[in-house]
């Protein structure tokens, strides 16, 4: 667990490559690089699929970077803590992501449903990439536990070093059950593809892991209510397994109601 890959010098400039990063970096390319081949699967034009992702993923980084700023702010009355200590939470990637997506299809001409079902699997690929990220450099931190598989930060760069407690790994417990619905998903039936319900299903999905996997979280900075029993995270999760499983519901009555032309 080293928040630091390696420190490039250029005369008397020094520049940290970090874990996260290089981790994110790889996140990018495995959802490219499986998005990409299961739209030239489905005879989708491969240019502007590159195209489309590229814009998305800049629009998500985007995104996770202002709402870790707004709860930044929200904490300590001040962005300024956000623009010192950087950093990503990923609810903000959907919402910077997907208003780029929609604009990237509508120019591109491609049918946003079906690219958005059709990645469904590579986003827990490259989501649990990062959380690799996370457990490298030492954030999204677990509760201090003895058990069989705890872990002991030490690295003075890594916020789980104060103190270097033994901790629940959670960044792992995540990665771990992201790489589960990967599978999941990329083996399960393609019916119904363009109608959002893997996407759906996906958030549904998604939502429940990050409820379970925040109650052994142990960086509370982000903000805690009801007298610490909930974390700003679960209500952000719960709010997007509300919303995926109301998709369910909204999609299975349309295909009751007759067939719906993908999108």
């Amino acid at each position: 667990m080293d928040p630091v890959v390696t420190i490039l010098r250029v005369g008397e400039v020094e520049r940290i490559i970090g874990s996260y990063g290089v981790m994110l970096s790889v996140a990018i390319v495995v959802i490219s690089l499986i998005t990409t081949r299961a739209a030239a699967r489905a005879g989708l034009d491969v240019g502007a699929t590159i195209a489309a992702i590229g814009l998305t993923a800049g629009a998500a980084a985007a995104g996770s970077w202002l709402l870790y700023v707004a709860v930044e702010w929200v904490r300590t009355g001040s962005p300024l803590a956000a623009i010192a200590q950087p950093g990503l939470v990923f609810f903000g990637a959907p919402l910077g992501g997907v208003p780029a997506l929609y604009f990237a299809c509508r120019k591109l001409e491609l049918p946003m449903g079906r690219l958005v079902d059709l990645a469904v699997p590579a986003v827990p690929a490259g989501h649990a990439m990062g959380r690799l990220g996370c457990f490298l450099g030492g954030c999204c931190y677990g509760r201090p536990w003895d058990g069989p598989f705890a872990v002991t930060y030490t690295h003075p760069l890594a916020p789980a070093a104060y103190p270097p407690l033994p901790r629940h790994p959670t960044p792992l417990y995540e990665s771990a059950a992201l790489l589960v619905l990967a599978l999941v998903f990329a083996l399960a039936p393609m019916r119904g593809v363009g109608r959002g319900r893997r996407l759906c299903a996906y958030l549904a999905s998604y939502g429940a892991v990050r409820v379970v996997v925040e109650t052994f979280r142990g960086d509370t900075v982000r903000g805690l209510f009801l007298g610490g029993a909930v974390s700003t995270s679960q209500i952000l999760g719960v709010l997007v397994l509300a919303a995926g499983l109301a998709g369910l519901v909204w999609t299975r009555r349309r295909e009751v109601a007759g067939p719906a032309q993908p999108v």
